[in-house]
């Protein structure tokens, strides 16, 4: 009995051995999936607030950098809903930027915070496959008003290819007349919020100091984009609705200002959607106005 087990057990090994030995048959080839748009965020500065999400797909080639400046009154962040990816995958690595709100510190705070992320952008461009010579910014409504300064503060020193302002509030002193004379609760709502930006009302009189860099009246001149206009400015493409509670008369009046100082026509450009109330990042879902953003940003590039 014992030598029939024996058998039987050898019998069993041999027969793993021989398994064992049968080479596996190779799985077949999966085809590499499709690289996609990687998210991170990063601190850019020390406020909690001075941070950028980062929408970007791994390439051998540099790619132009686009910085999105949301909007929210200056009062709080609106989120870019689907935008950043929709831009990354046209070919732009996205840096979706946040800043300090009024009630947090008065302007030009949020002027330092946009140099800042720039220059963050540019520091980390290697990191991002990103090209550090070819930045543009895209601003919505308060956003727009920090990217039409930027374009057009200390002649382009930002060194910006171009800049996208949707419904931007070019002009805090004319959104403060506005809310003025009007029911309407959200051009009411601009305008209180840009005297919280400035810590104090527009008085030509009021050129006081207290809660602020620099004085009153001069902290209004300088949050106007015209104020500041010259030759050499980054190129504007400036869009709203014909609707937009914030009027288009915001950006004709830059671009008439940056005409009559020597800006080429070719340079800064208002256009108006019509027959329509999108504000701000909507702009961008109304008919045939994402592809002209797009193209126009590509133009901007070398």
């Amino acid at each position: 009995m014992r030598r029939i087990l024996l058998i039987l057990v050898a019998a069993v090994l041999a027969t793993a051995g021989t398994t064992a030995a049968v080479p596996a048959t190779p799985a077949a080839a999966k085809a590499p999936a499709a690289v996609k748009a990687e998210a991170a965020a990063q601190q850019y500065g020390t406020h909690p607030h001075q941070t950028v999400d980062i929408t970007w797909n791994p390439s051998p080639a540099p790619r132009p950098a686009v910085i999105l400046i949301t909007g929210g009154y200056w009062y709080t962040h609106a989120s870019w809903a689907t935008w950043e990816k929709q831009l990354a995958d046209q070919g732009f690595q996205v840096f979706a930027m946040k800043y300090r709100l009024n009630f947090e510190a008065a302007w030009p705070a949020q002027r330092d915070d946009v140099a800042r992320a720039v220059k963050w952008v540019r520091d980390n461009a290697d990191r991002y496959d990103t090209d550090a010579e070819n930045i543009l910014l895209v601003g919505s409504s308060a956003g727009g008003q920090m990217a039409t300064d930027a374009a057009t503060r200390g002649t382009n020193s930002l060194d910006l290819k171009g800049i996208v302002a949707l419904s931007p509030v070019a002009s805090p002193y004319r959104a403060w007349q506005d809310g003025n004379t009007s029911t309407v609760g959200k051009i009411r709502k601009v305008r209180d919020n840009a005297t919280l930006l400035a810590r104090c009302y527009p008085d030509p009189a009021d050129n006081s100091t207290a809660y602020r860099e620099m004085g009153c009246w001069d902290t209004w001149r300088d949050m106007e984009s015209k104020n500041a206009v010259g030759k050499g400015d980054a190129p504007m493409l400036l869009v709203h609705s014909d609707g937009d509670f914030v009027p288009a008369a915001h950006s004709t009046e830059l671009e008439a200002a940056a005409k009559v100082a020597g800006v080429a026509a070719s340079d800064v450009a208002t256009r108006i959607v019509t027959g329509s109330t999108a504000h701000g990042q909507a702009l961008l879902g109304t008919p045939g106005m994402f592809a002209t953003v797009v193209s126009w940003l590509k133009a901007r590039t070398t």
